[in-house]
C-alpha cells in the first residue's frame, strides 16, 4: 500500500533557495499531514465543492461547483518559488487537493473535470516560455498529449514575465493567443528527485522546475521565495482530511481495489448530468468554447481565440 503525506507542518531546519542548490526538498513523507492512500480519499471532501461523474475512458473524475463559464484551472491563485520548483498556491478551497494531485483535462460535456491520481506535486503543469511572456496550462492524464493549437479550449495562457508575481485571475491572463504561443517554446520538466531533508535524511519528491527561478528573476524580481514547508502550511486542508491521517484505515476500505469502477460502493458518483428544467446546473459548458476570453486590460485583441 502506497502512503503519500502532504506536509502541513514547517520544518525546523534551515532551507536553502539560493539558486541552482536545493539543499533539503520538501519532506512529503514525514511530516503528519494528509495521507492519500487511494483516489477514494478524495470523494467525501471534494463532493461538498462539486460533483462526482463518469467521462469515458478517464472513469470516475470531479467536476467543481459554481464556476463561471470561462473558468479554468490554475485560474486563480499565485505562484511561487520553492525548494521543489514552483508551488501553486490556490485561492480555491479544494486547491489542496485538485493542484497537487491527479490531472486536468477538458471534456465537451462536463467542461474542465479533474481526474484522481494520488502523486504530490507542487503544480501539475507544463509551461511555455519566450518572448516576454510565460505561460503555463494543466498537464492532462498520462497518455494524452497536450496540444497548444488546433483544440475547441486552449489549455496555455499566458502573462507577461513582470507580471508574474501577481495574483492570477481570468481578467490577468492572456487566453490562445496564436502569436504568443508561437514566440514562446515548451519546458515539460516535472521530475522525481531525491533529495536529502533537513534533519531527516533523503526522500523522492517531485520537482516542478518549469523555466526556472534565475531564468525568471532577469525580468522580474519581485516572485515570493519560500520553502515547501511553508507554502504547503499555508495552504488549507479540510479538519476531516486532516484528522483521517492519524486513523487506522478500515478492513473495508477501498485500498488495494480498482480506483475506478466500484460505483456501488460510491452512490454520490453519478453519470454526466442531463440538463433538466429548472435544476440546479453544474458549471456551465460554453456552448462555443471558440469565444473564450482571457485578456485584460492592454490585451483586448488577445482575449479573441484563433483557430
Amino acid at each position: 500500500m502506497k502512503t503519500l503525506l502532504l506536509p502541513i507542518v514547517v520544518s525546523t531546519g534551515l532551507l536553502s533557495l539560493s539558486v541552482g542548490v536545493f539543499n533539503c526538498a520538501a519532506d512529503l513523507e514525514v511530516s503528519a499531514g494528509v495521507q492519500i492512500h487511494a483516489q477514494a480519499d478524495f470523494y467525501e471532501p471534494l463532493a461538498a465543492h462539486g460533483t462526482w461523474v463518469e467521462v469515458g475512458t478517464y472513469g470516475r473524475c470531479w467536476r467543481p461547483a459554481h464556476v463561471a463559464v470561462e473558468w479554468r484551472p490554475y485560474g486563480y491563485g499565485s505562484w511561487v518559488w520553492t525548494d521543489c520548483g514552483w508551488y501553486w498556491v490556490s485561492d480555491e478551497p479544494w486547491g489542496w487537493a485538485c493542484y497537487h494531485y491527479g490531472n486536468w483535462v477538458y471534456d465537451p460535456v462536463n467542461a474542465w473535470v479533474w481526474v484522481p491520481g494520488i502523486e504530490w506535486a507542487p503544480a501539475w503543469v507544463s509551461w511555455r516560455v519566450g518572448g516576454g511572456y510565460i505561460g503555463w496550462a494543466p498537464l492532462p492524464p498520462r497518455g494524452v498529449a497536450l496540444a497548444a493549437v488546433g483544440v475547441a479550449v486552449s489549455p496555455f495562457v499566458f502573462v507577461e514575465m513582470n507580471h508574474f508575481h501577481q495574483p492570477v485571475r481570468p481578467s490577468t491572463v492572456i487566453v490562445n493567443n496564436t502569436t504568443i504561443i508561437n514566440r514562446t517554446t515548451q519546458i515539460n520538466n516535472i521530475r522525481s528527485e531525491t533529495k536529502n531533508i533537513a534533519g531527516a535524511g533523503p526522500r523522492k519528491v517531485m520537482f516542478n522546475e518549469g523555466p526556472g527561478l534565475a531564468a525568471v528573476q532577469k525580468e522580474n524580481k519581485q516572485v515570493r521565495v519560500v520553502s515547501i514547508h511553508e507554502a504547503v502550511r499555508q495552504t488549507s486542508v479540510p479538519p476531516a482530511v486532516t484528522h483521517r491521517a492519524n486513523e487506522p484505515r478500515k478492513k473495508d476500505d477501498s485500498v488495494g481495489a480498482p480506483d475506478r469502477g466500484n460505483q456501488s460502493s460510491h452512490e454520490e458518483i453519478s453519470r454526466p448530468p442531463e440538463r433538466t428544467p429548472g435544476a440546479q446546473p453544474p458549471p456551465a459548458v460554453p456552448e462555443r468554447p471558440s469565444r473564450e476570453r482571457g485578456g485584460g486590460k492592454g490585451h483586448e485583441e488577445h482575449g479573441k481565440d484563433k483557430q
